[in-house]
């Protein structure tokens, strides 16, 4: 079809369904162009999906967890003060970052809560800088510590699909008139998750007795709609080109890349990967591994590093091997001519609930 466009090389794995998937929300009323993207995963509406509207709004095309996105803080401190060891076990004894009080205002609809599925708060290093001059311009430290938080707008964003969602034809969506009053609650969802994933990295590093300035490297809502000179732009779990650099993360035992996204990306409806993407299904992902992974092994990865997830069904559920390569994610939007990698990133600790 003219209007779809699969952004993924031989090596990738994708799902027949996904396309199917993305096929059929081409035909929907006043779609112009559907881009899949090289994490493209299994979903009602899949992840990694970029769809452009002339002139109407869909809210389920981006759900209920509007915002969510990833931040990037830098958190300037010596390296000896990063010892892992005493970051487990400052966090083995809390029951969640909920408890953890940070001296700021709560806005309500759990701010400042990770959230189940594959939202996380990770500490990192970097492990190797690609593109020195890009890195420099960031101003960033190669010896500091860096949190990368994966959350959304929680209940807040959910409350305000639900009272939309049921309203219109899913084939036909909504005029801009008709979606005004979503549109607002929209944009204040998008803020509100932002300053959730805030709130989240200052209680894990209260948590570890860490407190610092922290420092905005990259924030990025992926699901989210946004007006452009082309039309609307509907993206699900995916990563908007025009904010500067930009971090893809890996599956928690893989590295995590920093990119910066070239100027012409309008072949991917100016939008690049937002993680690995899902290889196997959630409902059946623990099937797959218990029979040859135990709960202490997957909370030790192949490169090192600690997971914390008292939660054994979603340890299982959101492992490593559950994704695809990111390798492989990156190169594709590499040789796409979509972005530079600037560096990358190796996690440290990883913190689920």
């Amino acid at each position: 079809m003219d209007n779809l466009t699969i952004i993924a090389s031989k090596k990738n794995w994708i799902d027949t369904r996904s396309v199917e998937t993305l096929k059929n929300i081409t035909q929907f009323k006043g779609v112009k162009k559907v881009v899949g993207l090289p994490d493209l995963s299994i979903g009602f509406v899949p992840n990694g999906s970029a769809i452009l509207t002339e002139d109407r709004i869909y809210p389920h095309l981006i759900g209920g967890d509007i915002g969510c996105g990833m931040s990037l803080f830098e958190v300037p401190l010596k390296a000896k003060k990063i010892k892992v060891s005493k970051f487990v076990k400052a966090l083995s004894k809390i029951e969640s970052l909920d408890d953890i009080d940070i001296d700021e205002p709560s806005l309500g609809y759990h701010l400042g809560t990770i959230g189940k599925g594959n939202h996380f708060a990770e500490l990192h290093l970097v492990n190797e800088i690609k593109d020195y001059m890009l890195f420099k311009q960031l101003s960033l430290d190669e010896n500091s510590l860096y949190t990368l938080v994966h959350s959304g707008s929680r209940a807040f964003g959910q409350i305000i699909f639900d009272k939309v969602a049921g309203q219109y034809n899913p084939n036909e969506g909504l005029s801009i008139t008709q979606a005004s009053s979503y549109l607002k609650e929209h944009d204040k969802a998008i803020i509100y998750a932002k300053k959730s994933r805030q709130q989240i990295a200052k209680r894990l590093l209260k948590a570890i007795k860490l407190e610092s300035n922290l420092k905005y490297v990259s924030d990025t809502a992926h699901n989210s709609i946004e007006k452009t000179k082309d039309g609307l732009l509907h993206r699900k779990g995916a990563t908007p080109t025009n904010k500067g650099a930009v971090i893809i993360a890996g599956s928690r035992g893989t590295l995590s890349y920093l990119v910066m996204p070239t100027d012409d990306t309008k072949k991917s409806n100016y939008s690049l990967a937002h993680g690995a993407g899902r290889k196997w299904e959630r409902s059946s992902a623990e099937e797959k591994l218990k029979n040859h992974y135990t709960k202490d092994s997957l909370e030790r990865t192949s490169i090192g590093s600690r997971v914390l997830c008292k939660d054994k069904k979603l340890l299982y559920e959101e492992a490593p091997q559950v994704y695809k390569n990111i390798d492989v994610v990156i190169n594709d939007l590499v040789d796409a001519g979509l972005a530079t990698v600037i560096a990358t990133f190796k996690p440290i600790l990883t913190y689920k609930e």
